[in-house]
This record gives C-alpha cells, sequence and structure tokens, in this order.
C-alpha cells in the first residue's frame, strides 16, 4: 500500500510542489542575504556620501563666494589707485566696524607689489575690536598667522586663490586675489585678501541652508581619521578637508536619521515574510484544487474506463471518438468544440480586422501592416507611402440623401477603391466615417500621386449624384499623401499625420485634389495621428 501511494498522482504532486516551495524560501534567504540587504546598505552609504559632498559643496561654494567679493574689491579703480598711495580716504571711506560685521569679514589685507603689508583692517577674534594698521603690532598682533600663511602663498601662487586656514579658535576661509584696474587690466599693484572665520554663526547659517547638523573641528592629519559611526536610527558622519598647513586638517561632520533605511529594511521583511507564507498558502490550495477538480474526476473516470473497455490506452484520437462511452462523447464534443472554434476564430479575425459596412480592412489591420512595412522599409531601404482619402462633403450627403443612401454611398466608393488597390498591390482600409486611408510599399511620392489620382478619377468615374456638394454634382474625394524614403527615421504616428496634413491642405485649397505632404522644417515631432480603434 505504501508502494502504491508513492506512485499516486497525489503524492508526486505533493513532493514536486514542496520541493518547489524549498526551492523559492531558499532563493528567498539567497537573494536578501546577497542581493536585497547589501543593497540597502549600498544605498545607505551612497545617502551618508551624497550628503557629506552636499556639505562639502556648501563650503566650496562660500569659498568662491568669498574670493568673488575679493575680487570685486580688487578690480576696482578706487582700491587699485590706494595701494600706490593715491586715494588718502579709502580707508576711512571703505571700513568700519559696522561694514566688517555684515560681511562677516574677520580681516582684509593689502599688500604691494612686493607682497609687503600696506594696509590691515580687521575684527579681533575673541574681543570683536576693530582695528586698522599698516604692521603687525599692537592691536594688530593677532593677524600675525594670517598674514604669515597669506604671504606664503602669495609666494607660491600669485593668481587669484582660495583655501581653509586652522585658525587660533576656529578655522577659517582666505581669499587672494591680485590688485587691477576695474576692466581687468593691469599690471598688479599688489593683492588684497579677505578672511572669514569658519565660526559657530557660519556653522548655524550652513546648517539653515543645508538643513542638516554640521560640526567643523581642527585635528593634526596623522590622527584625522573620517568615520562613520551607526548609533540606533542615526548615522555619524565625518568628512576630511585638507589645509594650506598640511599637519593640520578639518573634519566636517554631519548626522543623518537613518528612518528611510529602517523603513525599507522592515518593508522588505514583512514582504519576505508574507511571501513565504502566501507560498505556502497558494501550495496548500493548489492540493486542495488538484484533489477536487483533478483527482477525484480522473479516479472516476479510471474506474469507469476500466468498467467500460479493456483497450489499450494508446489508442490514437480517430479510434477513441468512433467510442460509444462517455470517453467517446467527451472526445466527439471537444472536437466538435475544436472545429466551432476554429470556425469563430476566423470569424472573430474578420470582424476584428475588417469594417462590417464596406467589407474593406480597419483601422487595426491597417496599423499592423503600416508597422510592419515601415520595418520591411528600414530593412530593404525601399520607400513607403501612405495616403489618407476623405469624401468632399460627406455630411450634407447623409443630410441631404438620407443615411441609408449614405451607407450605399459608402459601399460604392469603397468598391471602387478596392478594384484599383487590388490591380496596383497596395492596401486600402477604412479608417473613419467617411475617411479611408491607403498603405503603398515601394512606393514614391510621385508614383502615389499618381495613383492617388487614378483613385481621383475612378470615384469620379461613378458619377455619384451629390446636389448638395459645393464642389461638384456628384461625389468626389480628396487626397492626401505622406512618404517615408530612405534613411527618413519617422514613427507610424508621424508618417500618418503628414498624410493627414496633406489632407487637410487639400481640403483646404477647395477639395477634390490631391496633395502631397510638404513640411515646413526637417522636424515631423510636431504632428501626431491618433491610432486608437
Amino acid at each position: 500500500m505504501l508502494r502504491h501511494f508513492s506512485q499516486s498522482l497525489r503524492f508526486q504532486f505533493l513532493v514536486a510542489l514542496s520541493g518547489v516551495l524549498l526551492l523559492a524560501l531558499c532563493s528567498l534567504v539567497v537573494m536578501s542575504q546577497w542581493f536585497i540587504f547589501p543593497a540597502l546598505h549600498e544605498e545607505e552609504r551612497g545617502i551618508i556620501s551624497q550628503e557629506l559632498k552636499r556639505v562639502e559643496r556648501g563650503l566650496v561654494l562660500a569659498q568662491q563666494d568669498l574670493l568673488a567679493q575679493a575680487r570685486d574689491w580688487a578690480n576696482w579703480d578706487d582700491t587699485y589707485l590706494f595701494v600706490q598711495g593715491n586715494q588718502p580716504r579709502y580707508a576711512e571711506v571703505n571700513f568700519s566696524p559696522e561694514m566688517m560685521e555684515e560681511m562677516r569679514y574677520q580681516l582684509i589685507a593689502f599688500f604691494d607689489v612686493n607682497g609687503e603689508i600696506y594696509y590691515l583692517s580687521g575684527l579681533a577674534p575673541d574681543t570683536h575690536h576693530f582695528a586698522t594698521c599698516s604692521r603687525v603690532v599692537d592691536d594688530c598682533t593677532w593677524m600675525a598667522p594670517f598674514i604669515d600663511s597669506i604671504r606664503q602663498s602669495i609666494e607660491n601662487t600669485p593668481d587669484q586663490q582660495y583655501f581653509l586656514f586652522p585658525g587660533i579658535s576656529s578655522p577659517a576661509m582666505v581669499a587672494i586675489t591680485p590688485i587691477l584696474r576695474t576692466d581687468g587690466s593691469g599690471p598688479s599693484t599688489g593683492w588684497l585678501a579677505k578672511v572669514r572665520l569658519i565660526d559657530k554663526k557660519w556653522v548655524v547659517q550652513m546648517e539653515n541652508v543645508t538643513g542638516l547638523p554640521i560640526t567643523i573641528e581642527q585635528q593634526p592629519t596623522s590622527d584625522a581619521i573620517p568615520l562613520t559611526n551607526i548609533e540606533g536610527e542615526t548615522i555619524y558622519a565625518q568628512h576630511l578637508l585638507p589645509t594650506n598647513v598640511p599637519a593640520i586638517s578639518i573634519l566636517v561632520g554631519t548626522q543623518l536619521n537613518r528612518t528611510h533605511y529602517l523603513a525599507s529594511l522592515s518593508t522588505i521583511r514583512y514582504v519576505l515574510i508574507w511571501t513565504a507564507c502566501l507560498m505556502l498558502f497558494v501550495i496548500g490550495f493548489v492540493l486542495w484544487l488538484m484533489e477536487r477538480m483533478i483527482l477525484k474526476p480522473l479516479k472516476a473516470l479510471a474506474v469507469f474506463a476500466k468498467q467500460t473497455s479493456s483497450e489499450d490506452s494508446s489508442l490514437d484520437s480517430a479510434l477513441l471518438c468512433r467510442r460509444n462511452d462517455e470517453i467517446g462523447m467527451l472526445a466527439r464534443s471537444f472536437e466538435q468544440q475544436l472545429s466551432r472554434q476554429s470556425e469563430l476564430n476566423a470569424e472573430l479575425l474578420k470582424l476584428s480586422t475588417h469594417d462590417s459596412l464596406t467589407g474593406l480592412p480597419n483601422r487595426r489591420l491597417f496599423d499592423q501592416r503600416l508597422h510592419a512595412s515601415i520595418h520591411e522599409m528600414e530593412a530593404s531601404s525601399q520607400p513607403l507611402a501612405v495616403m489618407m482619402l476623405d469624401i468632399d462633403h460627406f455630411k450634407l450627403f447623409n443630410d441631404h440623401y438620407g443615411h441609408q443612401r449614405g451607407d450605399q454611398c459608402l459601399q460604392q466608393v469603397a468598391q471602387a477603391l478596392q478594384k484599383v488597390a487590388t490591380t496596383h498591390d497596395f492596401l486600402i482600409a477604412r479608417t473613419g466615417g467617411e475617411e479611408f486611408s491607403a498603405l503603398l510599399p515601394n512606393t514614391s511620392a510621385q508614383q502615389a500621386k499618381h495613383i492617388g489620382q487614378l483613385l481621383h478619377n475612378t470615384i469620379d468615374a461613378l458619377a455619384l449624384p451629390h446636389l448638395a456638394s459645393p464642389v461638384a454634382p456628384y461625389v468626389t474625394i480628396s487626397v492626401g499623401i505622406g512618404s517615408l524614403d530612405e534613411g527618413t527615421d519617422i514613427s507610424p504616428n508621424v508618417l500618418m499625420s503628414t498624410a493627414d496634413q496633406a489632407l487637410y491642405s487639400a481640403k483646404a485649397a477647395g477639395r477634390h485634389q490631391v496633395k502631397i505632404f510638404t513640411p515646413p522644417n526637417a522636424d515631423f515631432s510636431a504632428y501626431r495621428y491618433d491610432t486608437s480603434l
């Protein structure tokens, strides 16, 4: 009995689905450990790096702004004359403690062409005492470290520059630029340097700009190691910035919230758990359905087959259909249904691709053939033309003769167009109420115009009365032609839009004529064609 159970479909399905479940669970675990969680960690590291770079960009922009302000002062005729000793009231007019406070300058230094101090103005870092002098003495003694660093930078790089400087209480940004005339001409008469402390006020301002908490620390370069520490839901990250003093560096730090990462991690865990539970449920449900819908009916059918036939089970379908039992009835019924289904599919295909009134292909089939023709044209580099045809003033025809006569008119026009299309081997389709479209592979625009004129004349030859038309006393058509020549790369929508534009031109010119699309420029992207069915 155990052997019989192991050979049953029930047992085989159970083993197969259990194997699928185990494989799926192992795949989820592997994907989580090797792909999903590492991707989340990588995304978090990217966010940390991005935010630190944003803080660093803010610092660089602040230095560039300071350099721009220094350049504005240095490229000024009054400054140029001042350093030459020709502007005695320059310092009195331009320097004040209020100006220094408002512009957040710590020091403004002027140097002559030999790099010697010409004039100094600044606010003491601790006392905010305003002082001006021409030497680093008395009230200007605190300026000595800045002046030495600026002089060294001028000697190494006489052009404009900016750098970070490790100050006494806090680091500073320094901008240096040569002094030139307002028009930028030289020769330079010296250098102008501006110093701005990266103090608490500056940090607060940057925090308001970036929306991040920022810390600035000065440390010996040998001890300054940027770290990224994770504590619960908070990340503390630092980035190392060099100064013009190689032995000292600046650590820029910020604090980030891990809410996004933790939320993503929690969501993925829930998804994995629910996926596993759903798989268990699906497998159980499949086993139950299999028992109710497959195994029991098969068992009953097998018992019935044993009771009604002892023939070889490998008989072909013809022999099976000749059976007179329920299986034979089922086989014959299936064969009949299959045959009927084939007929219905053929009818449905025709209904879905042809117009019921005129028997012509409809918009769906036309669009399919259009896409295929464009691909073939691109592969073979052959021209392709399309047409849009419209019965002139067809609404007036319907209003005058009635819709029944209008339908008869459409059928007669469609038959005439189809005869020409069959003779010249192209596709004609009804794509609107009184609108028809034609697809002419391997046909240039001029060849298409000849065929369009032939269609135009064919409809004229029908001489269908249209007394309500202001164009002619019989039914007429207007034709618009668009083409796709070798090397042209446009979409089916745009191609049909060119024909639509040409048809519009034919109507605007008085109808009852054939027009070829002439683009106003090389850009076809502005034209659109409605491909809805």
